[in-house]
């Protein structure tokens, strides 16, 4: 269902172009009346990002700037957000969702509640309709100025759900090193054309956590000129693989100062803000940017760089602890690639100190953090401090650092408001990639998949599968969601997949299982 997803994309923008089109003469937006008041990027329930755009210009009239594929929204059905974006003034808006790279399109328009602008920064506040379908949407803003229509487009930027859940689950990936050589050390095969990177991808797709955070080191920077303009492209597409929402935070690699190219600049274009939080229910999260240094001490040649510890600047603690004071929550956790318990100035040819470390661990302390995640080091390691869990997570395609590291990420589970799991095995490991695997069958009657769980747990599994429209009977599953098409159904299965074994499931039209 994602094999081609630029065929997917195109065709949801093609059908979301040719909706506005049709209904062009009678806006279902909101007439833009000269509004100005102040913006600024939170929303008391949902988000809060610095205001990160400063240097943008208008860039074809439009631009999108929240939610973002990197900084998605979750939003419950008839939820109200807030949607941010940059503009010269213009006569009529319209906004829509559409499912992400799923072969059945559903397209929805948003009613537009309110709309303020300040400076060509535009704040809209939006409804989703009570009666959209759960799952993950693209969403698309339709501006008319004079006439013409502008348009801009970000895949995967809002998850509608039906609730926020006391019981979830959400998965911490990081160090993923798109381009890195040094994964040649562990697998040649499984490195070439990013294999292992993908095949993480689709185990956590199968797994289907309610989110997905991601730690750093996406990109790899150092190997020759001009890099980061092919990784950074090539990240962005491989992460539209992932069929929930991702939430992203920068590492040193994403971070170099190179010659005739700066790799944060890169992280602004494609991913948007270094550090923000956001809510899910009353769990509240802060995502840090620890490369957060200097342009001068972030310089790199080749292989050689100056820093590659960590650093929190003195706006970002500013800011993190406003954010602190300002938020309501009952959870907090913080994400951010350099994990503060360790000093990193052995990874400074001038060793240089993390700053503002010990600032942050007090802030840390202070507000009773949950937990904190991290990466960096391309291994597992959990540290219990004053009821605060410091999780660090081994990466899914690098080089590993110690002799029982592994290619993996973490599973982290909540029940009742309470973090219950965080360890595949004690004390401190990650789920190992390449222990479970899918095969699915799809005919014009029947359906089948098999799954591998090669794991030493049981894991409830999520599988989509596309038939022709009819009702269907399931074996050993169960269907939680239908989405019809014109003549194909979608059919979203759950299923416990034991440890150690292989489970199978199949579908069957209903009239044929009543005859039986």
């Amino acid at each position: 269902m994602i094999l081609d997803m630029k065929k997917m994309i195109r065709k949801t923008i093609i059908f979301s172009l040719i909706t506005i089109s049709l209904i062009s003469v009678s806006w279902t937006g909101l007439s833009i009346n000269d509004n100005r008041s102040s913006i600024n990027l939170l929303d008391e329930d949902q988000i809060n990002i610095p205001i990160y755009f400063d240097e943008l210009k208008i860039i074809n009239e439009l631009k999108l700037l929240y939610p973002l594929t990197s900084v998605p929204v979750i939003i419950d059905k008839g939820g109200i957000f807030k949607i941010n974006f940059l503009s010269e003034d213009f006569d009529n808006l319209d906004i829509h969702i559409s499912t992400a790279y799923e072969p059945i399109i559903d397209i929805y328009s948003l009613e537009i509640m309110e709309i303020t602008n300040n400076n060509n920064i535009w704040n809209v506040v939006a409804k989703i309709p009570i009666e959209v379908t759960e799952e993950l949407y693209n969403i698309s803003i339709f501006v008319e100025k004079n006439g013409k229509i502008y348009t801009d487009h970000e895949p995967r930027a809002v998850s509608v759900v039906s609730e926020f859940k006391e019981n979830f689950s959400f998965i911490h990936i990081t160090d993923l090193h798109l381009g890195d050589p040094r994964g040649f050390t562990e697998s040649i095969r499984k490195t070439l054309g990013w294999k292992s990177l993908k095949k993480s991808i689709d185990e956590i797709n199968l797994i289907h956590p309610d989110f997905v955070i991601i730690t750093g080191d996406l990109v790899y920077g150092q190997l020759y000129p001009f890099e980061y303009k092919r990784e950074y492209k090539k990240c962005y597409e491989v992460l539209q693989r992932f069929d929930v929402p991702t939430y992203l935070c920068p590492g040193n690699h994403d971070g170099y100062r190179r010659i005739g190219e700066d790799g944060l600049k890169f992280w602004n274009e494609y991913f948007g803000p270094f550090y923000y939080s956001f809510n899910y229910g009353n769990h509240h999260f802060i995502a840090c940017n620890s490369y957060d240094m200097p342009d001068l001490l972030r310089i790199s040649i080749s292989f050689f760089a100056l820093n590659w510890g960590g650093n929190i600047g003195d706006g970002q603690l500013q800011w993190i602890e406003n954010d602190l004071q300002t938020r309501n929550y009952e959870n907090l956790y913080l994400f951010m690639h350099h994990n503060p318990l360790w000093e990193t100035k052995k990874y400074s040819f001038i060793r240089k100190k993390y700053q503002n470390r010990i600032e942050l661990l007090s802030l840390i302390d202070e507000y009773n953090a949950n937990m904190v995640l991290a990466g960096h080091i391309h291994a597992d390691n959990v540290t219990i401090i004053n009821d605060t869990i410091f999780v660090t997570t081994t990466t899914p395609a690098g080089i590993v650092r110690e002799k029982d590291a592994y290619w993996g990420y973490r599973l982290i589970e909540i029940e009742n408001g309470e973090i219950v799991s965080y360890n595949y095995n004690e004390p401190k490991f990650s789920i190992p990639s390449y222990h479970l695997s899918l095969k699915k069958r799809e005919g014009l009657l029947f359906a089948s998949a098999t799954i591998t769980n090669g794991l030493e747990i049981d894991l409830n599994l999520l599988v989509k599968f596309v038939m022709p429209l009819k009702e269907y009977s399931i074996d050993n599953g169960d269907i939680i969601l239908k989405r019809d098409g014109t003549d194909k159904t979608e059919l979203y299965v759950r299923f416990i997949a034991n440890k150690q074994s292989k489970t199978k499931i199949k579908l069957s039209p209903k009239s044929l299982a009543e005859n039986k």
